[in-house]
C-alpha cells in the first residue's frame, strides 16, 4: 500500500498533478523539448485518471488532454476570454497556468510544478 501511494521522483522538468478535489489522481511528467510524457495513476477509478485506462500516451495525446481542460478553441468571443486571462493567443498550457484547468462541470483541476534552476 505504501508503494502504491509513493510519489516517484521527477523524470522530466515539468510535472503536472491531475487532482480530483484535494486527491492526486495522476502525476504527469513532461519533457517539452523532446516531446516525451510519462505518468502514474493514483486512483483505480478511470473517470478521474488523466488518460483513462491508457498505460502509455504520446505527446499529442498529452496536448489533447490539456486542450480538454480548457475552453474550446472555437468558443464564441474567444478573444474576450483570452484578454480576460491576459493571454496573447490560444495556448492550452498557458490557459491551464491561469485557470488550473478547472471546468464548471467537475471537481478536477491541474497543479503545475516546474523544475527550478537554482544554479544561475
Amino acid at each position: 500500500l505504501i508503494e502504491y501511494y509513493r510519489v516517484n521522483e521527477k523524470v522530466y522538468p515539468l510535472r503536472l498533478y491531475y487532482m480530483n478535489n484535494n486527491d492526486i489522481s495522476t502525476i504527469i511528467d513532461v519533457d517539452v523539448i523532446n516531446r516525451r510524457v510519462t505518468f502514474r495513476n493514483y486512483t483505480d477509478n478511470i473517470i478521474y485518471r488523466a488518460f483513462g485506462n491508457k498505460e502509455k500516451v504520446t505527446y499529442e495525446e498529452y496536448e489533447s488532454f490539456l486542450e480538454e481542460r480548457c475552453f474550446p478553441k472555437e468558443k464564441d468571443k474567444m478573444k474576450i476570454e483570452l484578454s480576460r486571462l491576459n493571454l496573447p493567443y490560444y495556448d492550452p498550457y498557458m490557459i491551464i497556468e491561469k485557470t488550473q484547468g478547472r471546468l464548471e462541470d467537475d471537481n478536477c483541476w491541474i497543479k503545475i510544478e516546474k523544475v527550478r534552476n537554482d544554479k544561475a
